[in-house]
């Protein structure tokens, strides 16, 4: 006799369900798997839960603004495709290079300001 549990690999829930019942999460009807298809059904569901949550992962830090330590713009860019050069950024608006990158929007005002105070006076 197999287990019965919800077949949705993009459904969390992994528990042992009764026949005929259907899942608390996602609404399908459970399914009775054998022992070696259980443990591919949970193999592929652990994959996808780890997919999803390495995407989110990348939107997060890619969501986060990016400012010029020199300059305090929004204007950089990571300079990739450069051979050993894995964490340079380019500034458009200063010409700044470098590895260093602020992410706290109250320091780059700061800089912001001084440095446009800094270029009306040169």
């Amino acid at each position: 006799m197999g287990t019965w549990t919800c077949p949705n690999i993009k459904c969390a829930y992994d528990k042992q369900m009764q026949p005929e019942e259907y899942c608390p999460l996602c609404g399908q009807k459970a399914q009775e798997f054998d022992f070696k298809a259980l443990g591919t059904l949970f193999k592929e569901k652990w994959d996808y839960k780890k997919k999803r949550e390495k995407a989110n992962e990348v939107k997060r830090v890619l969501k986060r603004t990016k400012y010029c330590p020199r300059c305090g713009s929004t204007e950089v860019f990571w300079a990739h495709g450069l051979p050993q050069m894995w964490s340079l950024w380019d500034c458009k608006n200063c010409g700044y290079r470098g590895s260093l990158i602020l992410e706290d929007g109250k320091v780059a005002a700061k800089l912001r300001r001084d440095y446009i105070k800094k270029k009306a006076f040169s």
